[in-house]
């Protein structure tokens, strides 16, 4: 079989499982196994409190440190509400291209790591590769955790994590962390004809949502990180809904807030900005009216962002098996963050264009899974 048609097969298996975030991912997290054991892959799993979703870590080679971790998400986003012109779950080719929910994202790395996997279990390996597979990214890097936190505290100590999202096979060497949540508000409903008697909560939200915008101001005038676009934090409101008639005073709003800030910003410091402005200048007028009004915010997820490795020797060698000069900067999130706060140097690199990524008729070039695989297969010869 050519690689072209093991890659192929690959990312059909893969595409077949409808692994939205909301869904198992067992099935798949079975598939991986079934697909190591012949080159003797050992595996790990580390299962989400529910135990219906795992990550999986395969390792190939002997169990020593200083290896390679090829590592991606096994979830997708749904497809519920797309224009899709065939089967999102049954992968097909047109046009040089495979077309599939997560071929881009991020399915297509993994058919790759899968593909690659074999030929590198040949080589005389004196480091070990590991396939690091993970759950729930799409829903706020939640998954990942357990197992990269695992792989840090472990005898492993491997020396870089490849994180497969699309980036057209470029070096991704930094990018934004994040936070994400909902602003929930407590009023006191009643008749509008009298609204200094209750609490507005869609007005108290407004008020909330002039805050954020002017930390918003704020970042832009504060911290830059060149090669980031743009190159300063950034935060907004995104979605709010409250009220229940045009005659009532709203009784409840919430609105959904999120920040993306430049590597090295610390988070807590933006939420607590948030949560004081809350707490000092509107709950005070909220609770002289009813003390059962108030403002709660609500983290659902945190993203460390992306801070380069400061490891020229490693940059220069992964630039070097690329063809490229020179790492680029992102402003979106990955996993990549959390190898790295485990101890592990951590890079970005994957098949495809972002731009694909959540589409009706999701697709990805077989020439780019085709420079992954071979990609993947020379940081191979690395460990021998």
């Amino acid at each position: 079989m050519t690689i072209r048609a093991d890659i192929t097969k690959q990312l059909a298996g893969l595409v077949s499982f409808p692994t939205v975030s909301a869904v198992s991912n067992l099935d798949l997290i079975k598939y991986v196994e079934e697909q190591a054991a012949p080159y003797g892959g050992r595996v790990r799993h580390f299962h989400n409190p529910e135990g219906d979703k795992a990550n999986i870590l395969v390792t190939i080679g002997p169990e020593t440190a200083g290896g390679i971790i090829f590592s991606g998400h096994t979830d997708v986003v749904p497809t519920e509400g797309q224009a899709w012109t065939g089967d999102p779950w049954t992968l097909r080719e047109a046009n040089g291209r495979l077309i599939g929910r997560g071929a881009t994202d991020m399915k297509g790395f993994l058919a790759c790591c899968l593909a690659a996997a074999p030929g590198i279990a040949k080589k005389n390996l004196k480091k070990p590769i590991h396939l690091a597979f993970s759950y729930d990214e799409e829903v706020g890097c939640t998954g990942v955790g357990s197992m990269a936190e695992w792989v840090g505290k472990s005898d492993l100590k491997p020396r870089l994590a490849v994180i497969g999202e699309a980036t057209s096979m470029d070096m991704i060497a930094a990018h934004k962390g994040g936070l994400i949540g909902w602003c929930r508000i407590k009023g006191k409903p009643g008749h509008s004809s009298q609204p200094d008697r209750y609490v507005n909560a869609v007005m108290v939200a407004g008020d909330m949502i002039a805050e954020i915008n002017r930390i918003r101001e704020d970042m832009r005038n504060g911290p830059q990180f060149e090669g980031l676009d743009p190159p300063y934090s950034t935060t907004q409101v995104t979605v709010i809904k409250g009220g229940l008639h045009g005659n009532i005073v709203a009784e409840s709003c919430e609105f959904f807030w999120e920040m993306r800030l430049i590597p090295g910003q610390d988070t807590s410091v933006v939420l607590e900005r948030m949560k004081r402005f809350a707490a000092e200048k509107l709950e005070p007028a909220m609770k002289a009216i009813d003390p059962s009004c108030g403002i709660v915010f609500d983290v659902l997820a945190g993203i460390p962002g992306l801070k380069p490795n400061n490891d020229p020797a490693l940059d220069a060698e992964l630039l070097g098996l690329l063809g490229r000069s020179e790492p680029r900067y992102v402003s979106y999130g990955t996993e990549a963050g959390i190898f790295q706060i485990a101890g592990v140097p951590s890079v970005v690199i994957g098949p495809g264009d972002i731009a694909d990524a959540h589409q009706p008729d999701e697709s990805v070039a077989i020439s780019e899974l085709e420079k992954c695989t071979a990609f993947l297969d020379q940081l191979g010869d690395t460990c021998c």
